[in-house]
Formats: C-alpha cells, sequence, structure tokens
C-alpha cells in the first residue's frame, strides 16, 4: 500500500432513516399520514358501513407498510421484490442428485437352466486331425 495515500474513515450505519420522534421516521409518518388522507376521503364519498370497513383495510395495510419488516427489510422493499419476481422471466433447471441408494432393488426373476440333454459335441475339424497325425508321426 502506498504511503502516501492517506485514509478516510468509511461511514457506516447509513441505512437509518430521519427520525421525527424516537419511534417514528419520515417514511412511516408519510405512510401514515397518507392512509389517514385516503380513509378521510372515504368516509365523505362512501356510505358509513363501507367506508369503515375499506378504511380498516387501508390502515392494516399503513400499519404493516410503516411498521412492518420481514427479514430486516422494510415491508415495500419485500412488497416491490415479490412483484418483480412474479412479473420478471425465470429459467428453471433441473439437476438430477445422485443419492447412494436411490431407489428399491428390482426382484428379477429367476433364471431356470436348461436340463441336460443331448447336447451337440462340436466336431474336430480335418486340420487339428492332420497336425496331430503329424506331431504324432503315425502317418
Amino acid at each position: 500500500m502506498n504511503k502516501n495515500m492517506e485514509q478516510y474513515p468509511i461511514p457506516q450505519f447509513i441505512e437509518q432513516e430521519s427520525r421525527i420522534a424516537p419511534f417514528l421516521s419520515f417514511r412511516q409518518f408519510f405512510y401514515l399520514v397518507g392512509a389517514g388522507v385516503i380513509c378521510f376521503i372515504l368516509y365523505w364519498t362512501l356510505p358509513k358501513f363501507l367506508s369503515f370497513s375499506i378504511g380498516g383495510f387501508i390502515a392494516i395495510i399503513a400499519g404493516l407498510m410503516a411498521f412492518g419488516r420481514i427479514g430486516g427489510e422494510p415491508m415495500l422493499n419485500v412488497v416491490i421484490g415479490s412483484i418483480g419476481f412474479s412479473m420478471g422471466s425465470k429459467n428453471y433447471t433441473w439437476k438430477k442428485k445422485e443419492s447412494v441408494y436411490p431407489f428399491k432393488p428390482i426382484q428379477r426373476t429367476q433364471i431356470k437352466k436348461i436340463e441336460q440333454g443331448p447336447v451337440l459335441q462340436a466336431q474336430d475339424s480335418q486340420l487339428k486331425k492332420t497336425r496331430m497325425q503329424v506331431e504324432l508321426k503315425t502317418k
């Protein structure tokens, strides 16, 4: 490493959001305010029963988006990631896994021996007979 190069401290914890209150960040505040505005508009435009049921659903969704985390990630990142995954193209590959003992052994049928009957014998060729006679000098 070059000694002339200066080393600068690396900033840490840069993912922290600035807070309005000790328990509420700007993002959480805007989720809750946005849901409140939508519920207010629904209250004045729809019948009371329908506005309360839809407004309750919106309030639950806003609460989950503001305060919910899955695996340390905010719910907005998880929702956007899941939508991107479901809409994107996928490549499915299948790789056969070898195992030590993959399947049950197959019961094979026993091969029966052929009964000993008349067996054809190969005849000695004339060349073998002649060779034998030459070796024994019988002719």
